[in-house]
């Protein structure tokens, strides 16, 4: 697939994440080679409105491609307005993703809000190569649980042998959950020393790194994934900047070590 020319993709499927979110499935023809890592992104294109980064959703060990869209700005808007049948454009992948070559077998992920979508990539390729890794735990918190995503999946990846913690910043009479901080779960994960993974706004990802580190974690095995207004993807409108780096290229996943200053 071009990195600079969009293709077109064909909306398949649409599920309701949350009142603002939606899991968008595509087509992409079979001509196009596609192939992609957990953690990378596409430009999505609205044909007439324009374009904008999108973390890929699901796992390159299954066939669906899938975007969690969030009701954002004009582009996305556009694509939630959009139905099963429509035609958008996409270009990428870009950027690079989880290196899961680098990452030690026992891995924690850890999501806050819209960051988890992109972490449901990297969780649904450990549930289908569960044999490669050791003990894996998932932790997630969003502020309500009207704005969780993915609910039904979390009884699979349990059964796939992940310990998985879910937590809301505000609960109500039917939120029988955890209620508090993403931080606050990690006292309760099953977790052993090794890699983590990390999305979701800067003050959650450094708490994270910051328990993590406290529980024996080196900082080069954090992983962050970093969120930029990214216009080009190829590293030249420098818009994503990121101290030296630019997110679309160098990133959007970085260690921790590298990023730590600008966060």
């Amino acid at each position: 697939m071009s990195q600079y020319i969009p293709v077109p993709v064909e909306i398949v499927d649409i599920d309701i994440e949350s009142p603002n979110t939606y899991l968008i499935t595509l087509e992409v023809p079979e001509e196009v080679h596609f192939s992609y890592k957990p953690g990378q992104f596409v430009m999505v294109s609205v044909f007439g409105l324009g374009e904008c980064p999108i973390s890929i959703t699901s796992s390159p060990t299954r066939k669906a491609l899938q975007l969690c869209i969030r009701r954002a700005g004009r582009i996305t808007n556009g694509i939630m307005d959009s139905r099963v049948g429509d035609v958008l454009g996409m270009r990428g992948p870009f950027g690079n993703g989880f290196p899961l070559e680098q990452m030690q077998k026992n891995i924690l992920i850890a999501g806050g809000g819209s960051g988890f979508a992109t972490l449901r990539s990297l969780v649904n390729y450990i549930v289908d190569r569960r044999s490669a890794f050791g003990d894996v735990a998932v932790a997630y918190g969003a502020r309500t649980a009207r704005d969780l995503y993915f609910m039904q999946e979390y009884e699979g990846w349990q059964k796939a042998g992940i310990d998985v913690g879910i937590t809301v910043d505000i609960g109500d009479e039917s939120w029988k959950g955890n209620v508090g901080l993403v931080t606050g779960l990690l006292d309760k994960l099953r977790l052993s020393k090794g890699s983590a993974a990390i999305c979701g706004p800067p003050i959650m990802i450094n708490s994270v790194a910051d328990k993590l580190m406290e529980k024996g974690f080196a900082r080069c095995d954090i992983y962050v994934s970093m969120e930029r207004h990214m216009k080009c993807g190829v590293g030249k409108c420098e818009h994503c900047m990121i101290g030296p780096h630019h997110a679309c290229q160098d990133g959007p996943v970085f260690s921790y070590d590298k990023v730590k200053s600008v966060l």
